[in-house]
């Protein structure tokens, strides 16, 4: 989905905070694992729709995980951050775990701007 198309359709206004903010957390993983990076495979019209295509990405199917243990969490920075002080990462498959899944969407829910204004700065979290 290009940004133009959400800019346009007035519902989905809200979710560019969101979509901005994880396009810059995931940026980097598709290097890593190519078919991990921020996708829409259908077109979007409502906002439950994209709630949905927003917590479903691939890479939240996966635990990326370093040499020391620790799993990136997309809510906690992004994903070169994680990159940077790690020398081997991995990607264990792990599904779309509910728990997790619901933590994301709380994390979307709260980037969203709920008054609409599409000129609000975003803010990272």
């Amino acid at each position: 989905m290009n940004e133009e198309k959400l800019i346009n359709n007035f519902v989905l206004w809200p979710f560019l905070p969101a979509l901005a903010e994880i396009k810059h957390r995931l940026c980097g993983i598709e290097v890593e694992c190519e078919p991990l990076g921020l996708s829409f495979d259908k077109d979007v019209q409502t906002e439950e729709d994209m709630l949905l295509t927003l917590i479903s990405q691939k890479a939240f199917a996966f635990d990326v995980t370093n040499e020391y243990g620790a799993v990136w969490d997309l809510r906690l920075g992004p994903f070169s951050k994680f990159k940077a002080r790690s020398t081997k990462i991995t990607f264990p498959f792990t599904g779309y775990n509910p728990n997790k899944r619901q933590q994301i969407s709380n994390w979307v829910i709260e980037l969203c701007n709920l008054e609409g204004n599409v000129f609000n700065g975003i803010t990272r979290h």
